[in-house]
């Protein structure tokens, strides 16, 4: 039988491949094992690929339902799997959320090959309490919002009578927290003379990313046609993320929503837009930057990069507390626009926050330096005006 195809993978997964003897799509999927011990298949076909697709994908569904499978049977990793493939195919998640969760997923390694009826209270909350010393609280709350998610849907499902969960509490870390912070006036001069002594293949992406507040993703994702020199401003509409297996991968959206916007061609990053246009090649996806293989860019593959920058050229003041990273570059950008007297408000849409809170929050310490300077000001105006007690 000639086909095309791509392999099972195991229990619970499918494959979809074209029959040429039978010139229609098929798709197969195992579904368990019989009272002898064999992997059952369940086939299905169609007149398209994506028919075939639907129909596996409904079979999976009918598999952790207890259509094919005992529902005494169906672990926590095998129904959250299914719950995420199904938001997935629902377009209520994108992708690059998708690979999230399941890195999430992968860290309740303890209990995923557990079957739901077998996982009581006492292990979720051992579970829980393994976590604290480990992860950060925003990790812990994406295991807890999984966990609950999962164990209600059992519920839904009838796979369980009820959640596990009970009133079992979300744990805070006691991991300490490590702060990303923004290069200091020093630092970003320093920064900016290395790459004019560097070689670095990423130089523009960081200045890019110094001078607009674009995220790295955002950065390395941008192609041709997102400049647009007529009315001065670059178009943010997706990202580079990173797919199940580490490959990079265009997002044909950003972090969020809000994310999509367009940021003004500055006087700082002019020139960096000019030469980039100037030294442009046309390519076959359009993209501004690429590898030296010719790949996309990841933001692991950037950041890389500029930590080697940073330490060769001994740039960062070890005196001012906080982590750097390239999202410094970003917190940069924002610490010299709230230094300029920028309104919050105009900087939560350049930064494409989905809520002004956040903005408030993540430069709070920035705000609340110039606190003490602004009501100097309002001070001396009073005084101009003649008003004083």
């Amino acid at each position: 039988m000639g086909r095309k195809k791509r392999p099972i993978t195991g229990y619970g997964e499918g494959t979809i491949f074209f029959s040429n003897s039978q010139n229609k799509w098929m798709g197969q999927i195992n579904i368990g094992r019989g009272d002898d011990g064999k992997m059952k298949r369940k086939t299905v076909y169609g007149k398209t690929a994506d028919e075939v697709k639907s129909k596996l994908q409904q079979v999976r569904f009918d598999i952790y339902t207890g259509d094919f499978v005992h529902p005494s049977s169906i672990t926590f990793e095998q129904l959250e799997k299914q719950i995420l493939d199904d938001k997935l195919a629902m377009n209520e998640i994108q992708e690059q959320t998708y690979h999230r969760h399941m890195e999430t997923l992968k860290r309740l390694a303890s209990i995923n090959k557990q079957p739901l009826q077998k996982i009581n209270y006492s292990m979720l909350k051992h579970l829980m309490l393994s976590l604290v010393d480990e992860y950060a609280d925003s990790t812990i709350r994406k295991i807890y919002m999984m966990l609950n998610q999962c164990f209600n849907e059992a519920v839904k499902r009838k796979i369980i009578s009820e959640s596990p969960m009970g009133d079992l509490k979300k744990p805070k870390s006691r991991k300490k927290e490590r702060i990303v912070r923004a290069l200091t006036i020093e630092e970003q001069k320093a920064f900016i003379e290395s790459l004019k002594i560097e070689n670095s293949r990423y130089a523009n992406q960081f200045l890019i990313s110094m001078f607009t507040g674009m995220r790295m993703g955002e950065v390395n994702a941008l192609t041709i046609g997102d400049i647009n020199t007529k009315f001065n401003f670059i178009n943010i509409d997706k990202t580079i993320s990173k797919g199940q297996h580490g490959e990079a991968f265009v997002n044909s959206t950003t972090k969020t929503k809000t994310g999509i916007r367009q940021v003004p061609i500055n006087e700082a990053v002019k020139p960096i837009i000019t030469q980039i246009l100037n030294e442009y090649v046309p390519t076959e996806d359009g993209m501004l930057f690429h590898t030296s293989t010719g790949t996309l860019v990841a933001s692991n593959t950037t950041n890389t990069e500029f930590q080697k920058i940073m330490k060769k050229y001994d740039i960062k003041d070890n005196n001012v507390k906080g982590d750097i990273s390239q999202h410094s570059l970003r917190h940069t950008y924002a610490t010299r626009c709230i230094e300029g007297n920028m309104p919050p408000k105009v900087l939560q849409t350049l930064l494409g926050h989905a809520d002004i809170r956040i903005t408030l929050d993540t430069y709070s310490n920035v705000f609340e330096s110039f606190q003490a300077e602004n009501v100097a000001k309002v001070d001396n105006y009073l005084s101009d005006l003649g008003i004083a007690i």
